[in-house]
């Protein structure tokens, strides 16, 4: 080969290893320090209460919160409960104010049925004894339903 074409690659490579330390970085110790990206708050920092903290800084003066068992017959709606004793047409059976209907269905008024069988009856047809009338599940009168339909029917004066 001949000088000049040596020369010629030489050159050549040369260059392009200048170019290789060029896109690296260069020399390390020459080189300026990386610069470390320090985060940038983009909100305030949060401020919890640890939740042993707040149990002790709660207010001790104010009292417990207190729930009551509500029975069936206390606090409930009579006329939501007469409305679901309409709609269900009870009272083509058991008369318009529980009396009852000769050779239809027994007095209501002044029952003394507790809640639970009350409303056995009317779920299971008292576990079947009296047929599909008294078939009414959860989606054909709902729990709260129920415990109107028992404060009305329990209200009903012999």
């Amino acid at each position: 080969m001949s000088t000049s074409r040596q020369n010629y690659f030489l050159t050549l490579f040369l260059a392009l290893i200048a170019v290789v330390i060029v896109a690296c970085g260069g020399n390390a110790e020459n080189a300026a320090p990386a610069a470390t990206s320090q985060p940038v708050a983009t909100m305030p920092p949060a401020q919890f209460t640890a939740v042993a903290e707040q149990s002790a800084s709660q207010n001790t003066n104010v009292a417990p919160k207190v729930e009551t068992l509500v029975t069936p017959t206390v606090d409930a709606s009579l006329s939501r409960g007469e409305l679901v004793y309409k709609n269900k047409k009870c009272g083509d059976c058991h008369g318009a104010k529980g009396e009852g209907v000769a050779d239809k269905g027994s007095a209501l008024a002044g029952t003394t049925l507790e809640f639970q069988k009350f409303e056995d009856i009317l779920r299971t047809g008292d576990n079947g004894i009296l047929g599909n009338d008294h078939l009414y599940g959860a989606s054909a009168i709902s729990p709260s339903g129920m415990t109107n339909l028992y404060a009305f029917v329990t209200s009903l004066a012999k």
